[in-house]
């Protein structure tokens, strides 16, 4: 039973978790400078581009809101919640001090309190753009009414988000908590989802490669915020529709909040199943049957990875170390999410401009041939010695160094070479490419799989990460040290790149080789030259180099 003063109670909770992730963004400086980039320099270029086309903005004619704008509204949202549902259950199930809260005042309280929390992250953000286009909205559509209804077109788009997401994401967290089945393979099943959300987002957000319209998501009612948003300018909505969407969020709201008091009652009361019903072995007693281990142990262990299975032909003590990297990759997602910085800062543009120019099938197969050796590569032993941690001088001691490394190396031959070469073999019977191209990437794809998964327990080992991160409510993430990602990407993905350029694209690599290596240096030198201080042994490099450049332009390309 919740108090009677608890709406004042959940706010003060809601405002006091929001100005703790304020002051514990503001001691990260890299990436508070990070986020506000994100979030001041699209306003700004919006801003910008609305002052140069000022008199076209102010003469615009009036028409009907299309489609395509509902149905864009409707797919951010849709992200929205998924973005909210996976932050509850990997980072925010729980509140800080939960004994002390959930003694103090009711579950219901707390709940409330994460959901407010959340809403103010989110108008935190959204609230300099929100900004933007309320002036612009106002002062050069001359509609006075936005100056109050964006504003609430952007709660409403933030608490029906957040309501959503935190009623999908406590529910996720709930059979987590209950199912051992579910507890067991959350690492497998997660991924599948992550991957089914982002390909339906990516879908309709690139009607190019699929022919699915983001028109076609205009009929989910949340989208009808883009017709209350342009009531009072030139745009035309449907009022009915503007109506509709109050209506819709405030019952989605009341809904959606009594599913998550129930589910975060439930939640935050029940003791979590354990994943292992049979009972596996601790990391101790692991480590030290490696080299001798029992009949039940290892039936043990290699139950606690089903359905992955080691080979039998892999002698016992690889085989054990490889089955303890696999259980420890599946039990520890987390440390992993790391490995997506990059995978989003390299793919995302390149993904975006080769829908945008019309040429993602001639991407698509020489990408996957790079970029998902890298991958696999990383996941199994980027930091093998800080996983082990307490027990590593007991896992050195257990089995020899040889026999480590094979096992942290086997994981990824056995699991992620077949995958790959699959892949890599349909991406290219979409791509443009001959067949003799094609069998060039799937060599390739298998060629860099190896090297990159070979080479990553050297660089894990040079680069390790002993103490462990804060990720949300998680106090002992271990992920492998950035230097360590970065170091094994540029090993992988640059020659890898090239490899691939030479095989599909020759001409363009001899270009690319031609200007890093001859004429990019030939112009430093040539601008260091012209200054007051230059001196004439620059120019007679700029000259080495320029030759350089034009021999490397003359190499045949069957040669090259």
């Amino acid at each position: 039973m919740a108090e009677p003063t608890w709406p004042r109670h959940a706010l003060s909770i809601g405002v006091f978790e929001f100005r703790r992730s304020v002051r514990a963004l503001w001691q990260d400086k890299a990436q508070l400078t990070l986020r506000a980039f994100g979030m001041v320099i699209p306003s700004l270029l919006t801003l910008a581009i609305t002052i140069v086309f000022a008199d076209t903005t102010r003469n615009i004619e009036a028409f009907a809101v299309p489609d395509m704008v509902r149905g864009m509204v409707a797919l951010f949202w849709l992200f929205g919640v998924y973005l909210i549902a996976q932050r509850v259950v990997s980072a925010r199930p729980r509140i800080n001090a939960e004994s002390l809260m959930l003694t103090t005042v009711s579950a219901r309280t707390v709940a409330f309190g994460l959901l407010v929390a959340e809403m103010l992250r989110i108008l935190a953000y959204a609230g300099f753009p929100v900004l933007v286009l309320t002036g612009v909205s106002v002062f050069l559509l001359g509609s006075p009414a936005s100056l109050i209804l964006l504003p609430v077109v952007a709660v409403l788009f933030a608490a029906t988000v957040v309501v959503a997401g935190s009623a999908v994401g406590y529910a996720v967290a709930l059979i987590v908590a209950t199912s051992p089945f579910v507890a067991r393979h959350k690492t497998i099943l997660g991924t599948a989802a992550t991957l089914l959300a982002m390909g339906g987002y990516f879908l309709f957000l690139y009607p190019q490669i699929s022919g699915l319209s983001q028109a076609a998501l205009a009929w989910i009612p949340i989208g009808w915020l883009a017709d209350l948003a342009v009531v009072g300018t030139p745009f035309v909505g449907s009022s009915l529709q503007a109506v509709g969407v109050i209506a819709g969020s405030a019952v989605l709201l009341v809904v959606g909040g009594y599913l998550i008091e129930r589910e975060t009652a439930m939640f935050w009361f029940i003791e979590p199943v354990s994943p292992d019903t049979e009972g596996s072995v601790s990391a101790l007693e692991q480590t030290a049957e490696k080299e001798n281990p029992r009949p039940a142990t290892r039936d043990s262990l290699t139950a606690a990875v089903t359905p992955l299975v080691v080979p039998q032909f892999v002698s016992t003590p690889v085989r054990r170390v490889a089955e303890w990297a696999l259980m420890r990759t599946r039990r520890d997602p987390n440390r992993l999410m790391f490995l997506l910085i990059p995978v989003f800062a390299i793919g995302s543009p390149l993904v975006s401009t080769a829908v945008q120019s019309g040429s993602i099938g001639a991407l698509g197969a020489p990408l996957t041939a790079v970029a998902l050796p890298w991958l696999v590569g990383s996941l199994f032993a980027m930091n093998p010695l800080g996983d082990e941690g307490a027990v590593l001088p007991v896992t050195l001691t257990a089995v020899s160094g040889d026999h480590y490394v094979r096992g942290l190396i086997v994981p990824g031959l056995v699991f992620g070479l077949p995958i790959i070469l699959l892949v890599t073999s349909l991406a290219g019977l979409v791509s443009p490419y001959t067949i003799g191209e094609q069998l060039g990437l799937v060599i390739l794809s298998g060629y860099l799989t190896v090297v990159a998964v070979i080479v990553s327990p050297a660089i894990g080992m040079a680069f390790p990460r002993f103490s462990a991160i804060s990720v949300g409510q998680s106090r002992d993430v271990l992920p492998p040290r950035m230097t360590a990602v970065a170091a094994h990407a540029v090993l992988i993905l640059l020659p890898g790149a090239l490899l691939a350029a030479l095989l599909v694209a020759p001409r363009v690599a001899r270009t690319v080789l031609a200007g890093v290596f001859g004429f990019a240096p030939t112009i430093l030198l040539e601008l260091l030259n012209s200054s007051p201080y230059g001196i004439g042994i620059l120019s007679t490099a700029a000259g080495t180099f320029r030759a350089v450049g034009e021999n490397i332009q003359a190499i045949g390309l069957d040669q090259l």
